[in-house]
């Protein structure tokens, strides 16, 4: 009985964490969601970039960003505030392979950045031990 009481209340305080991280508002984390699908792969690689972009009336355009020393690629889409599309997804076909920083760059009208980065790592043959 008691290993079920410590369960129950461990499964309360994450519903409770759960539930207040959902509420808090304004913070970089949910304006904007960077995703890269897979993290890790093999050359020439095939991946999904996605953000996430919470709707706001001061939106005006989304730059995504993926670089590294063989490959450079970027892509802006203008935002029409809250009228935009929540889901941005980008993909990258047959990417060498390099370790590259992914960043999304959130610009609304008062000129307000905000970022979010991500690591990519597409592995070449010669990588492998």
């Amino acid at each position: 009985m008691k290993c079920f009481r410590s369960r129950l209340l461990l499964s309360a305080a994450v519903a409770a964490a759960v539930v207040t991280f959902g509420e808090t508002r304004g913070t970089a984390v949910e304006k904007l969601q960077l995703q890269v699908t897979p993290a890790v792969s093999m050359a020439p690689a095939s991946v999904v970039v996605r953000v996430i972009v919470e709707r706001d009336a001061a939106n005006r355009e989304l730059e995504i960003v993926a670089d590294s020393d063989s490959f450079y690629r970027r892509t802006v889409v203008d935002l029409d505030g809250e009228q935009a599309p929540k889901v941005n997804e980008l993909r990258l076909n047959d990417v060498p392979g390099g370790e590259y920083e992914v960043t999304a760059t959130l610009y609304d009208a008062n000129g307000v950045r905000t970022n979010a980065r991500r690591t990519l790592m597409v592995m070449t043959l010669a990588d492998r031990p």
